[in-house]
């Protein structure tokens, strides 16, 4: 989005309306895709999304803020990230914990949230089983994956924490890691 559209943004309450109306089937779209008919109903959905444009409204006003996607796309994201945290309240997708994610011990957090989730499929499973045996060797690749994944850390921050030299190193990490995980992945699924 250039400077012009999120000005008009900005200053035209009828941009946001022609947003809010255009986005929202998308929206509804992709967290259906995302979680299921069965997790989210019409009304959490809508409520999801009301917060998410709030949120939209919120940040616009930000003179600051620079929206570096399309309206669409940060609404996604910021959808899923709300309904991630509904169902973390509601201990649907992870186990809650009283601890703030930034001072968790990833190990324990990593377990805590391969059992609360129910395998639908033996994808599912493996990928669960490779992130165990991952975990298992140590190294950073279960730091980097859960900052990346759960905490939505960027890659400059997971660069700070685990001392690498610059984000693009710690996002060429991130990639191995990912490799790493569905390699082990796809081998225990061909067991």
């Amino acid at each position: 989005m250039d400077d012009s559209e999120l000005y008009e943004l900005r200053h035209n309450k009828n941009k946001l309306k022609e947003i809010y109306l255009t986005c929202k089937p998308k929206c509804f779209g992709f967290m259906i895709k995302c979680f299921g008919t069965g997790n989210l109903d019409d009304t959490k959905m809508l409520t999801i999304y009301n917060d998410a444009i709030i949120v939209l409204y919120e940040k616009i006003r930000d003179h600051e803020f620079i929206l570096t996607s399309s309206v669409q796309v940060y609404l996604n994201s910021v959808c899923r990230n709300i309904a991630l945290n509904v169902f973390k309240k509601e201990k649907k997708l992870f186990k809650t914990t009283d601890t703030d994610l930034e001072n968790t011990d990833y190990d324990n957090e990593v377990t805590d949230i391969l059992e609360e989730t129910t395998p639908i499929n033996p994808y599912e499973n493996a990928l669960q089983k490779a992130f165990n045996i991952i975990k298992d060797k140590g190294g950073n690749c279960v730091k980097i994956l859960m900052m990346f994944w759960y905490q939505k850390a960027s890659m400059q921050d997971i660069a700070y924490e685990l001392g690498y030299s610059t984000p693009e190193n710690a996002k060429n990490q991130k990639a191995r890691c990912q490799k790493r995980l569905k390699d082990i992945a796809l081998q225990l699924v061909e067991i």
